[in-house]
Parts: structure tokens; sequence; C-alpha cells
């Protein structure tokens, strides 16, 4: 009952935005407005959320938060603040590694025998062993999950296709103590913890009836799971869209009208440090970009994470109600391109996109001060950019804005006559209104749509482009639909049917783990799945990307010159369009104390850090 007050009383307040302001005192020059109840943290992005608040599903960073919220902190690793992996030891209380005869590693883990569900009861090394099996089974991608996790375990290709029901590379020891052995043939791996980091799942509602089989050959459920894996990926309003028993330091309560709720979990043991969340209430919800600081100065949202536009930012910094955090972001800003379909797939067609952006636009006008340019796939915050920042810039070629060079470019392609597909294209004829194209030999016009996430990118783009691009011969069209839309496109669309399949480039952002590793995202062994949704293949970039994998956790200078040589072939390939790097800024309401982020760590896997003064 409780709980429904306070959800209505949520939406009340954010539907009459001014109407009860106040103000209280927070220190001796500060004021705070408490227009939002103090138990409950109000937070707001300019995107809707897919829904999906389990793992194995295309999720957008939206639900990426939620989902850590009900489901992390409780892994045998974390993420330092500096982006370092290491032990939880809130979780974790002994570990051991041995190196057999073959040279596959053994970690053993025992876990502490206080560590509970948010129902109350225990999570043991079952539940761990749960979420290596479950992930990687042919049973779970067959129901439409997708998951890498158990990729680098000895015998993974074997379960994961369906030849062995045994996972060799798992043991489950006893009720705390589970051991994962990485292969041989997967070591050296520079990110070698990465391959024995997993969240556990709870058992009793994954596998309820299905008891976990544990011998020499491995571990393996003692039953067909196939039913569970449609039961919980399939089932409306069902675990994928309402978790039920979770380990985070939140519980769900509802999504609904792209509000989610949750609730803090009383049995939640604590994060890495052992402290938990003082706030009672989470809500998450979707405001329009137009008016999303406009609702925070009013003082009816609590926080504004990840902004990047100057004007906002600026407005934030001069409101004496509100106060404003940031860090470097691990990621870019990035305009994605299919390369297996479309004009895209010819990187002449790529590279001619990027001639067609004035970039220093996006800069001015949306970051307002707060960026810079980027020519391939990094951000600044990495260390190996850090690191390597002089040399990388001295090898990459500097992405330009200039329209011969994209017509050059165009003209190394097949779009290279006119309407009849046999006359020379003249660049010289091409014009503003854009009535004279490019054409290939079968006569089809070079026509590109472009999906835009987030409007005030996309505002620019659409600026640039519809100006710039008939001057190559090319017709852009230009679309904003629904974020889902975007990403069902993006990430399934080579399960789509050509006619099916609507955008060949979407401008979006990509944001980096704290364990960079190109392998899940470029390698031709991952072209057309949710990993490598571009669909490239290159096997000069794949053999770089090998050798990045297999140097010692300890070779530091050694991977970051590799992956200098990475970023060059990737820029020459160009599968995606760097547009800028920038800093990330939280705005809050200045009730909050702090949020203290850090390129690695954003405000959700740092809830047990964030407070709100009394009213």
């Amino acid at each position: 009952m409780k709980t429904t007050k306070i959800i209505a009383l949520l939406l009340a307040v954010l539907l009459m935005a001014g109407i009860f302001s106040a103000c209280a005192s927070k220190g001796p020059d500060v004021a705070i407005r408490t227009n939002v109840p103090r138990d409950t943290l109000i937070v707001a992005y300019g995107a809707n959320m897919n829904g999906d608040f389990i793992n194995g599903f295309g999720n957008n960073a939206y639900d990426l938060s939620i989902k850590t919220l009900l489901h992390g902190y409780m892994g045998n690793y974390t993420v330092t603040p500096a982006g370092e992996y290491v032990i939880n030891p809130t979780v974790v209380k002994d570990t051991a590694t041995a190196t057999d005869a073959a040279g596959n590693k053994t970690y053993t883990f025992t876990l502490h025998n206080d560590l509970k569900w948010s129902d109350g009861s225990a999570i043991t090394a079952k539940d761990f062993v749960t979420a290596v099996l479950w992930q990687a089974s042919p049973q779970w991608l067959e129901a439409g999950g997708s998951s890498a996790l158990g990729y680098g375990l000895l015998g993974y290709s074997a379960y994961y296709s369906g030849e062995n029901e045994y996972f060799e590379g798992v043991q489950l020891i006893d009720e705390l103590v589970f051991s994962l052995t990485i292969d041989a043939e997967e070591l050296p791996f520079f990110y070698e913890v990465t391959y024995v980091y997993f969240d556990p799942f709870c058992k009793a509602t994954y596998v309820p009836s299905i008891d976990i089989v544990s011998d020499a050959n491995g571990a393996r459920f003692g039953g067909d799971i196939m039913a569970d894996c449609q039961r919980i990926a399939e089932t409306s309003g069902g675990e994928r869209f309402a978790p039920t028993v979770v380990a985070g330091p939140y519980t769900f309560v509802s999504f609904e009208n792209q509000i989610a709720t949750l609730k803090r979990n009383p049995n939640f043991k604590g994060d890495v440090n052992g402290k938990k969340p003082t706030i009672e209430y989470i809500v998450q919800q979707a405001v329009p970009e137009e008016t999303d600081v406009d609702i925070l100065l009013a003082g009816d949202l609590d926080l504004l994470p990840t902004m990047i536009e100057g004007e906002k930012i600026e407005r934030a910094k001069a409101d004496e109600f509100t106060s404003t955090s940031s860090h470097l972001r691990n990621g870019y800003g990035v305009m994605h391109m299919i390369c297996a379909w479309g004009p895209t797939a010819d990187p002449n067609v790529r590279w001619a996109i990027t001639s067609l952006v004035n970039r220093t636009a996006l800069l001015d006008q949306v970051l307002g001060g707060y960026g810079g340019l980027v020519d391939s796939e990094y951000g600044v915050a990495q260390w190996m950019y850090q690191m390597k920042e002089q040399e990388l810039n001295a090898a990459l070629t500097p992405i330009s804005f200039n329209i011969d060079k994209a017509n050059d470019y165009l003209d190394q392609s097949v779009w290279v006559f006119e309407a009849d597909g046999s006359t020379p294209f003249d660049r010289d004829k091409a014009n503003a209104e854009g009535t004279y194209l490019r054409h290939n030999a079968n006569g089809d016009a070079l026509i590109i749509n472009h999906a835009a996430a987030a409007a005030s990118v996309g505002a620019v783009l659409e600026i640039e482009f519809l100006r710039n691009t008939p001057l190559a011969g090319i017709r852009y069209n230009f679309d904003s639909p629904d974020f889902n839309l975007i990403l069902d496109q993006f990430y399934y669309g080579s399960e789509l049917d050509d006619n099916e399949r609507i955008y060949s480039t979407f401008s979006m952002g990509t944001g980096f783990v704290a364990a960079y590793d190109p392998y899940f995202s470029w390698h031709s062994d991952w072209a057309g799945t949710t990993y490598n949704p571009a669909g490239l293949r290159d096997a000069q970039l794949d053999a770089m990307i090998m050798e990045m994998r297999r140097f010692e956790p300890t070779e530091k200078d050694a991977f970051a010159a590799k992956w200098v040589e990475y970023q060059v072939r990737w820029q020459q390939l160009m599968p995606s369009f760097p547009l800028y790097a920038n800093e990330y800024f939280n705005l809050f309401n200045s009730s909050v104390k702090g949020v203290p982020t850090t390129p690695f760590l954003d405000w959700y896997e740092i809830i047990c850090e964030i407070e709100k003064y009394p009213e």
C-alpha cells in the first residue's frame, strides 16, 4: 500500500512541475529544493527504456542502469573507480589459482556464508554455476537470449554448440565453493580475470526443478532446461520484464508508461566497501530532451546523468538549486554504419560519409566546449589513449569535412553513373536541390536512410547531411524513430529480410567497459550477431584483435602499442564514423549529496555513495 501511494505521489509531482517548490538550508550559502520526497531518487533520461531487465537481450543504456541496480554488486569481481578488475571482498572469502600440465588455469572461489537473495534465501555456489551454465547454453540461445559469458573457459565450444551436455571447465565443489577453468588455448589473455567474472543467477528462479550435476566431466544441468529458458525469455510480465528475486541493492516494483520504480533491498549485504544504499526508492523515467533541464530546474527531478549538451550544463551550473559533477567519457559519440548490407557495405561510401559532416558544428552547437574530435574507435578516458596519445594522432588520418574528397571516395565505388547506369557521373552537375544523383550500373540511385537516436546530435547531423550530401550525389533520408526501433534495426538487422531493413547509418553513442576487448565488437567470429551487428569482416583486423588478447595482463606497453596499430586499421575500414569524445556531466538537485561518478563507474554503480539531505 505504501509503495502504491509513493508511486502516485511521484507521478503527481512530475506532472505538476514547479507548483510545490520549497527551499531548505543545506549549508551556510546553499539552498536546496524539496519537491521530491527525501526517500526517493528520481532519475531521468531522454530516451525510452526497452523494458528488458535481465541479461541476454539488446538492452540500451537506460535498461542497463535498472539491470545493474537489480542484479549487480554481487559478482565475484568488481571494477574500481580507476577501471581495474579486483576480487569483490564482500562476496568472495577466498580465492586460489592453479595451472595444470596442459596449461589450463583454474580459479577456485569460496563465498562468504552471509550472502542473500532479496527474498532472504542464501546465495550459494549453485547460483554462480547456474549463471555460467545458463548463459552459455544452446537452449538459452534458442530461446532468444544471447551471451558470450563462458567464452574462454575449458569446453565452452562443445557446451555452447550442444555437442557436450557437460561444461568441462565448471565445477560445483560444495555449498560455497566453485571453480572455473580457463582453456590453455585462450591464454595468455590481457584481461584474463574477465573470463571468470560472473554475477549469480538465482537457481530457484531460473531452474527450480532441475539440479546441477558436477563430477570429473565438469558441470551440467540434470535435465532439459528448454522450457525454463522459454519461460524466462517469453512470458509476458515474467522474469525478463519484472524480475522477482534479485541480488542487487534494489528490488523491482513496477515498469509502466516508461517509469521504472525500484525499492531498496533489505537483504543486500553491501557494496565492495560493505556500504548499503540510504535512498528507499529509485524512479527512472524518460522525459523529453527538449524539456529535461527545465524539469530539473523546477525541482521535480533529482538527477539527469550523462548530460553532454553545453547549453544545458551551463544553465545547471548557474542555478543556485542545482549541482553538477563530471567525468571523462569512457566511450565516444559515433555514427554506426552497416558494413554487410546496403550502400555502406563499401568502405569508400563510409569514408565519403565522414567527409560530408563538419564535426565542429557538433562541438559548437551541442557540446558547447565540453568535448573534442576523435578520429578512430577510442575514448579519451582510456588508459591506452592517455599513454599513446601523440603516437596515435601521428598515425591516424585526420577526418575532415571535404566535399571534393567525398566525391573522390565515391568515384572508387560502384556509384559512378547517371540514372542510365552507363553515363559517367559528373560531380560538377551535383546541386544543392539533390536532382542529380549517383547510380550504379543497375541504375539504382545512391540513397542512404539514417536513424538518429539523440535529438540534439541528430538535429545538427540532419542539417549537415541535407546540405552536403546532394553535392556528392547522395540522397540522405533522415529519420528520428522510436529508440527501440533503432535498436531492433541495428542489433537484429541481419535477421531481417532485405525489404524489412530500413537504415544503413545510425547516430548513437558507444561506451566501453573497463576491459577493452574489441573481439566482441568487431571480430569476424561475431559478424551479424548482436556483438558485431555492423557485420564487419576483416582478416587483418581479426589478427590484430587476437594479438591484443594474447598479451599477459602485465604487458601494458605491448598491448598499447598493438592498440595503436589496431586503431589505424580500424580507421581504414571505418565501420563507424567517430563524431566526438566528450565529458559527461551529472546534473542534480542540490538536495542530492554528490554523484561521484568516474569514467568506469556510472551513478547506478555507486548508488551506495549517493544520499539525499533531509527536507
